[in-house]
C-alpha cells in the first residue's frame, strides 16, 4: 500500500503531454465561464458600455488661492501683506472644501505657502523699514 500522505515523484517526461490546468486569475478579476487563453474558440468577454460621469466641479478657491499668492508675493510691499491675508482666507476656504471635493488640496497647500511667503515678505519690510528710518 502507497502512503497517500506522500508526494508523487516528479514526472520523468517533463509534464510532456499532459494537460496543464488553466492560469489562476488575479483576486479580484471578473471571473468568466470559458478559457481566457488565446486561441481557444469565441465569446471574449464584451466591454461595458461607456457611461460618461458627471464632471466634478473643479476648486476655484484653491485656484484664487494661488493666484494671490503670486501677486503677493510679487508684490511684496504693503499692499502684498494685505493680499496675502486675503488669500491665506481663500485658501483655507479652499482646502475645506477640498476634504468635501477631493480637488484642490495640493493647490490650497500651496497658496496658502504662498500667502504665508508674501504676509512675511511685508512683515519684513514694515520691520526694517521702521529701524532704518534715521
Amino acid at each position: 500500500m502507497s502512503n497517500p500522505y506522500q508526494t508523487p515523484p516528479p514526472d520523468p517526461y517533463g509534464g510532456y503531454g499532459q494537460q496543464q490546468p488553466p492560469p489562476q486569475q488575479p483576486y479580484g478579476a471578473p471571473q468568466y465561464p470559458h478559457p481566457q487563453q488565446p486561441g481557444y474558440g469565441y465569446g471574449y468577454p464584451q466591454q461595458q458600455a461607456y457611461v460618461p460621469q458627471a464632471a466634478a466641479q473643479p476648486n476655484s478657491y484653491a485656484t484664487a488661492s494661488v493666484v494671490l499668492g503670486f501677486i503677493g508675493v510679487l508684490l511684496s510691499c504693503f499692499y502684498g501683506g494685505f493680499i496675502g491675508l486675503i488669500g491665506l482666507g481663500i485658501g483655507i476656504a479652499g482646502l475645506n472644501r477640498s476634504a468635501t471635493t477631493g480637488l484642490g488640496r495640493s493647490a490650497s497647500i500651496g497658496g496658502i505657502a504662498l500667502n504665508t511667503l508674501a504676509v512675511l515678505i511685508s512683515v519684513a519690510m514694515v520691520v526694517y523699514l521702521l529701524v532704518n528710518q534715521t
